[in-house]
């Protein structure tokens, strides 16, 4: 993005009202055009809003990170540079690089380091926290010659290192990667020039690659759920129905050690809660021979289900999905044939096909790269590794007889957890919210600032159910939030996860509402979306429309002479 293009960008956004969504930028220099690419790196992911982006004074990143601990904004970025470690390590600074003085500019680095850890992680509380740690090449402070580091260098290099070791451990906070920044070398970051003049320290080339990762740490794509794989010349080398089971392959000395990479790294996929399924044009007796060998790098039993047949993949596929309960935008399909893709990508538009190239190992390397990027996510939740089980369960479910009468969903011996606690740290119900598309009031999503408002208001309910039944836990499935509106609940947000449908769990969350709230009414902001059909087919089960937009209200009595009886238990943590 050019400074002209990010200029364009700003000027040509007319948000739907005048309100404007802050995002802090914390930094120690003066930001200029920096603020500007930020800006515009936000509302490029944010097109539906304005931005605003306030910042701090001149010289003071500490003093700013305070005034920004006491804005209500909906995320910050840090951006931290050697001058912000101590001022004699910046152009601007006079303090000398003598022999005699390095000593005390470690002391201080490693002072400034644990102030600044600090006021970061008392930030983090009050919004998401994207950081950079310096970019810019140090001063020539080293005895040494250029191509040789000096002690002092690699000493304050390990400053900040161990200092951002310890903020990547705290929730709030998010480390940008230096590699997004690798594609400028660091003699093209620095713009002497005007660090002396104005005191922006950065080539434009560079502040416009900055601010777009920042707003990409502060604004992340939603991660996919679940990868579908191909077997053949895919998960490991060779035909298996040619070759035989021993015939394939994924190891180095085979030269085949680009599947073994693939297959690593959906080990790592699975461990991080990722759906795994594997869809192959096979005969299923050798295909399950195959995932039981012992040397396979990837568990069989982190794939589920493994679709083998001589049907289409699309068909495949679609039982896949089926199976999951996931919709195809929320998925990647991986194969080494380009026909294949075409095929699965017509059927299913929104699935995200990748190629396989087994014999372009640098494609196979980008293509880990861009599974890392479609599926990361800041942290892991004990949800995450739940869902495989929880979906084999709902399978073994179906296979016993359906969930459709309440004798069997008494069998069940279930309980419904209400937890009513405002808890910022917990992560997991902001996730359900900007990820669920079935069962969703609204599909609108939230920032992590809108949710903490919410959380800190009086008049709002929020509640968060997480539920366990004899087949295993779901863990935290739906989440519902309400404001006191005259003796009515107003309901803003309620999504249930697909994991949790017909469980009557939507039942048990309004009988509870009722009960807890005391309300006579509940009065939905309800809206039809492209994806909520399961949602406007309850409301229709319920006897309330659900055609239109609009709230719409649900009265107690109706609702009690329409509930049959609850099949589980119900417990509330408050």
């Amino acid at each position: 993005m050019t400074l002209n293009e990010a200029l364009a960008v700003i000027n040509s956004r007319k948000p739907a009202s005048n309100e404007k969504r802050p995002y802090y930028l914390a930094v120690g220099f003066e930001p200029l055009h920096l603020k500007t690419f930020f800006s515009a790196a936000l509302l490029q992911r944010l097109p539906d809003v304005g931005i605003e982006v306030p910042t701090g004074v001149y010289g003071d990143l500490l003093g700013n990170l305070e005034l920004a601990a006491q804005y209500a904004a909906h995320g910050a970025a840090v951006v931290l540079e050697w001058s912000d470690i101590d001022p004699r390590l910046g152009l601007r600074g006079s303090g000398g690089w003598s022999e005699d003085l390095k000593p005390e500019i470690l002391t201080t680095a490693q002072q400034r380091c644990s102030r600044l850890e600090s006021a970061i992680r008392k930030l983090s509380i009050r919004m998401p926290v994207a950081v950079a740690a310096p970019s810019l090449p140090l001063p020539p402070i080293g005895h040494t010659i250029g191509a040789q580091f000096s002690a002092a260098e690699l000493t304050l290099e390990y400053v900040v290192a161990s200092f951002l070791l310890q903020l990547a451990t705290v929730p709030g906070v998010r480390i940008l990667h230096k590699s997004r920044l690798d594609g400028i070398p660091a003699c093209e970051r620095l713009d002497v020039k005007m660090e002396l003049l104005a005191g922006f320290p950065y080539s434009l080339p560079f502040a416009a690659r900055l601010a777009t990762s920042l707003a990409e740490l502060l604004q992340p794509s939603h991660p996919k759920k679940g990868l579908i794989t191909d077997l053949d010349d895919t998960l490991w080398s060779g035909i298996v129905g040619e070759v035989g089971v021993l015939g394939i392959s994924w190891s180095e000395e085979n030269h085949a050690q680009v599947h073994g990479l693939y297959q690593q790294m959906l080990g790592q996929l699975a461990s991080w809660g990722v759906l795994v399924a594997a869809c192959s044009k096979n005969e299923s007796p050798i295909v399950e021979s195959a995932l039981a060998r012992a040397d396979l790098l990837l568990k069989k039993s982190s794939i589920f289900p493994v679709c083998a047949n001589w049907n289409s993949k699309s068909q495949s596929i679609q039982n896949i999905l089926r199976t999951w309960n996931v919709g195809e935008d929320d998925v990647v399909f991986v194969d080494d044939t380009p026909m294949e893709l075409e095929e699965a990508k017509r059927a299913f538009p929104g699935l995200s096909c990748l190629q396989f190239t087994p014999r372009d190992p640098d494609r196979v390397w980008d293509l880990l790269r861009r599974l890392r990027d479609l599926f990361g996510k800041p942290f892991l939740m004990e949800e995450d590794h739940l869902r495989r089980e929880s979906i084999r369960a709902s399978a073994e479910v179906r296979e016993f007889g359906g969930l459709s009468t309440p004798d069997f969903l008494s069998s069940l011996h279930g309980t419904v957890v209400f937890d009513w606690r405002s808890d910022p740290n917990d992560k997991r119900p902001l996730e359900l919210i900007n990820k669920t598309n079935q069962f969703n009031l609204n599909g609108l999503r939230l920032s992590e600032g809108e949710w903490r408002k919410y959380l800190d208001d009086p008049n709002t309910l929020v509640s968060v159910l997480s539920y366990s039944d004899k087949f295993g836990p779901l863990g935290k499935v739906a989440v519902v939030i309400g404001q006191k509106n005259n003796g009515a609940i107003q309901v803003l947000h309620w999504v249930m996860s697909c994991r949790a449908f017909s469980r009557r769990l939507e039942h048990h969350a309004l009988h509870k509402i009722f009960a807890r709230s005391g309300a006579e009414k509940l009065r939905f902001d309800y809206a039809v979306t492209g994806k909520n059909h399961i949602l406007q087919g309850f409301f229709r089960e319920l006897g309330i429309g659900s055609e239109h937009n609009g709230g719409i209200c649900l009265s107690r009595d109706v609702f009690l002479a329409r509930n049959e009886i609850l099949p589980h238990q119900t417990r509330d943590i408050t």
